[in-house]
């Protein structure tokens, strides 16, 4: 148990350095323009042009290792901004992508995080369960200027959550760093 709250707190240092370093970003090329914002009388939510560079990224990565994946990014309101289903996918790989997707609304961090801390923990995996918080890895949230402006979920692959991070890195810029990986007991 202590291991555990060891690397949950490593973990969370390192996010919150993460974020100082994301808060530097210029965030408006990432979101809604001033023209769509007057309208959606929302200004930091992901735009499209920028949720496609990150499916686009997504698919390329995961052609590359042959790896078929369905992709979701939100809106921080929980909109669909932008998906993509690559051939081969059955009906579970496209449900998960969309719950990754969606439980990152609910916890603002990544669905591995969650995963790691109701570990072993069957009263708190029943608990995150019951009000939709979806803990197997493949969510994250995207942030730029130290804000969520979105979230993306991939589901049917063994990396969802690496192939994500390596998008968000290559298109939007630096992420809170990914969970590590604890241990089975």
């Amino acid at each position: 148990m202590k291991t555990r709250f060891r690397m949950f707190m490593v973990a969370t240092t390192a996010l919150t350095i993460a974020a100082g370093v994301a808060s530097a970003q210029d965030i408006s090329k990432f979101v809604l323009s001033d023209a769509a914002a007057k309208r959606t009388l929302i200004k930091n939510e992901i735009n499209a042009e920028t949720a496609r560079k990150i499916i686009d990224k997504c698919i390329d990565i995961a052609t590359k290792a042959n790896m078929p994946i369905t992709i979701f990014i939100l809106s921080p309101t929980g909109q669909i901004v932008a998906s993509h289903r690559m051939d081969g996918q059955v009906p579970i790989n496209i449900e998960t992508a969309l719950l990754k997707a969606q439980s990152v609304l609910v916890t603002r961090d990544s669905t591995h995080l969650r995963a790691n801390m109701i570990a072993n923990n069957m009263p708190q995996q029943l608990k995150w369960h019951d009000i939709g918080v979806f803990t197997t890895s493949g969510g994250l949230p995207i942030i730029a200027g130290g804000q969520m402006i979105g979230t993306i979920g991939i589901g049917g692959g063994s990396k969802d959550e690496e192939m994500a991070f390596e998008a968000l890195e290559a298109v939007v810029g630096p992420q809170p760093p990914l969970a590590p990986t604890v241990p089975a007991k």
